[in-house]
């Protein structure tokens, strides 16, 4: 015990002195504080974003995009009109590219040019258009122009890093005496047997000391940056004489010139920072085009309820289906108040077989929200039924040991609660049924903006500006009609005025709003002088690696060639997989990255799986499946195996596996891969 503490003591002194060494390392290495030169006017070579992380403390602030853009319209690149007396009725012009090459921008630079010219529409748009994307593209778009900034700073000297490689790598070095002293606390808790327990313990808190110190990331001041930050202080104390600086509108620029970014850089043009909302968008606001001239529109986001999302027509089914199984129920009830039995004898012969069929009714009610969800909802309300009448045995006393049960009196109060369970569900889903059928008789179509796509909890919303309107709902929509779109294109929209199903999305014309990142950006390569991979996989677009009609460029070619998949039903198709069944199927929906779909039967069972890769996938899922499966002949596969109700098959670079219910024939599986191995001769999916 003494040892055991000791070496405990031990590890909880070497893990406080080593966070006290991280302390004093981040104490220690912070950029220190400049003073100010002495107020001047005189102007610096450094780009107003560059003076915002000066003076910011080394790092670039949130008034750094919004300084550059003022610089840009100093510069003439961008206009800046006010038209009304609120400054926030500003209007930002877009203006030819000069062909002075000294014009050439810096990449932060071109990154907040590209952000205001992906949303302008005719050149032009309000200053409140200028918030665009969600938070976590925002992040992608903020972490690379800070990115940019600290290279250009470093580039020119002005900053360095804030901890020194050769620092990381001692405090990383020493994270391994605590990790190796709470391993040997353990090995001492628990024995000779935990020594495998401890070296998981030494891997796992040096693990996490390391991440801790690569956490350790910041530029600080050189000679250089002291002397070019005292600078841009004096001017910014210069500029706080002047008392209506704060208040000047962006559009002042025209009168300022570059004094304006400046003093927006260093936090002096308050009025102006506050009127360029360069940023997240707010989700309840939106800027529209449609129908002449930019204008604000409110939204507001409609539920998606299941019954919105699934189409009408699966509705009517399952509305007939749960009216009938209510039906049932409450059928049977009618019967029993019309015909009140005398007696009933139960399917019991002695007390422990009624004691057994219990426990079974148990089960049941247990699984009775499954069966509820599922196909055969009269199975859970029977039950339920049941019970109540063996609740009453129970309580009357009147089961006799034979099985007899002479009713009493009170058991009418037994037809009261499948009444209050299943009236109100018959009368939901009569209701379901109307406006079920009712969605699908007068669906209209409806044209206008997307003005907001936006994901969130899985659901997917999209909001149309029909034009002129100055508060839209935005409707809840399918995954698969949501992926091509993008904001700012033209479409049209069928849909039901009940329901709110969207059946359908057609494209009149592709939005005209560009990136968030100029053609030809990286984030990576303005990344402290070298790549350090924490990107958010945005790259020189933020949107999809390639567009509709090119091919992917590399690397994402050979990445979208090695997990390449298909369409089962280009192999097996449904009327052929039809025909060979003997039954009337329905295809479901096709789940591209997973490569599969299912054939249902018309009652809505679920009867085929088909499943297919290629390539590498391929291989995969072959090696998987073939495994205790019995070698068969497929027609034209090159092999196939068997095993139960799966069979799996290859031909060529494709794989396909066929799958078919417990209590289904079989046997028709050969067949079913015989006509499939026929049409895998297409190129790779």
């Amino acid at each position: 015990m003494t040892w055991t503490w000791l070496v405990g003591a031990a590890a909880l002194v070497s893990a406080l002195l080593w966070l006290s060494a991280v302390g004093w390392a981040v104490v220690a290495h912070r950029p220190a504080s400049v003073a100010a030169a002495g107020p001047t006017m005189e102007l610096r070579p450094e780009p107003p974003a560059l003076v915002e992380f000066l003076t910011g403390g080394w790092q670039a602030g949130r008034g750094a995009p919004r300084a550059t853009l003022l610089d840009l319209a100093a510069r003439g690149l961008l206009a800046l009109e006010q038209t009304g007396p609120d400054p926030r009725h500003t209007l930002v012009r877009i203006r030819p590219a000069r062909e002075d090459p000294a014009e050439d921008l810096l990449p932060y630079e071109a990154l907040v040019l590209a952000r205001v010219t992906a949303l302008a529409s005719g050149g032009a748009l309000p200053v409140g258009a200028l918030a665009r994307g969600t938070e976590d593209e925002d992040r992608g778009w903020w972490r690379a122009f800070g990115r940019a900034v600290a290279a250009d700073a470093r580039a020119r000297g002005l900053a360095r890093d804030r901890y020194p490689a050769r620092l990381k790598a001692g405090l990383t070095l020493a994270a391994v005496l605590p990790a190796a002293l709470a391993a040997v606390l353990f090995l001492s808790l628990a024995g000779p047997g935990g020594w495998f327990m401890s070296l998981a313990i030494v891997l796992v808190v040096w693990f996490f000391g390391s991440l801790l110190v690569s956490r350790l990331t910041g530029e600080r001041e050189t000679p250089a940056g002291v002397e070019a930050c005292a600078h841009w202080l004096g001017v910014r104390e210069w500029l706080a004489r002047d008392e209506s600086f704060p208040g000047l509108p962006p559009a002042a620029v025209t009168l300022w010139d570059r004094y304006l970014a400046y003093g927006a850089a260093t936090g002096v043009a308050r009025s102006a920072l506050a009127v360029l909302p360069l940023g997240p968008r707010d989700e309840r606001r939106a800027w529209s085009t449609y129908g002449g001239g930019w204008h604000e529109v409110r939204l507001r986001y409609a539920p998606a309820p299941a019954r919105t999302l699934r189409p009408p027509r699966e509705s009517v089914r399952l509305a007939l289906r749960r009216i009938g199984s209510a039906s049932i129920v409450l059928l049977l009830v009618a019967w029993w108040h019309a015909h009140p039995p005398t007696v009933i004898r139960l399917p019991v012969a002695s007390i422990a077989l009624l004691v057994a069929e219990v426990a079974l009714l148990i089960g049941v009610l247990m699984g009775s929200r499954w069966l509820w969800t599922g196909r055969r909802p009269v199975i859970p309300l029977a039950a339920y039924v049941y019970g109540g009448l063996l609740a009453f045995v129970g309580f009357t006393g009147g089961l006799q040991a034979s099985g007899e049960w002479a009713v009493p009196p009170q058991a009418v109060w037994a037809q009261l609660p499948p009444v209050l369970i299943t009236g109100p569900a018959l009368l939901g889903y009569l209701f379901l049924l109307a406006t079920a059928l009712l969605d699908l008789s007068r669906r209209a179509w409806s044209e206008g903006e997307v003005i907001r796509l936006r994901t969130g909890k899985g659901l997917h919303h999209l909001a149309l500006d029909p034009g002129g309107r100055t508060a839209v709902t935005a409707w809840p929509v399918r995954p698969e009609l949501y992926g091509a779109l993008r904001e700012g294109a033209v479409v049209r929209v069928l849909r039901g005025p009940v329901l709110g199903h969207v059946y359908e999305v057609v494209l009149v014309t592709p939005s005209p709003q560009g990136e968030l990142f100029p053609a030809g950006f990286s984030q990576d390569e303005h990344a402290d002088g070298h790549a350090d991979g924490d990107a958010d996989g945005l790259t020189a677009e933020n949107g999809p690696p390639w567009g509709e009609d090119t091919r992917p460029p590399a690397p994402w070619a050979g990445v979208a060639a090695l997990f390449a998949r298909g369409d089962p039903k280009e192999f097996l198709p449904l009327a052929e997989a039809a025909r060979i069944l003997r039954t009337e199927l329905r295809e479901s929906e096709y789940s591209p990255h997973l490569g599969i779909r299912t054939y249902y039967t018309a009652d809505g069972e679920a009867f085929l799986l088909l499943q297919t890769a290629s390539r590498a996938l391929g291989r995969r899922l072959l090696a998987t499946h073939k495994r205790r499966a019995t070698p068969v002949g497929a027609g034209a596969a090159d092999e196939a195996y068997l095993r139960g109700r799966r069979m799996v098959l290859r031909r060529g670079d494709h794989v396909l596996m066929l799958q078919l219910p417990f209590d289904s024939d079989h046997s028709v599986l050969p067949a079913l891969a015989e006509a499939a191995a026929r049409r895998m001769v297409s190129p790779s999916p």
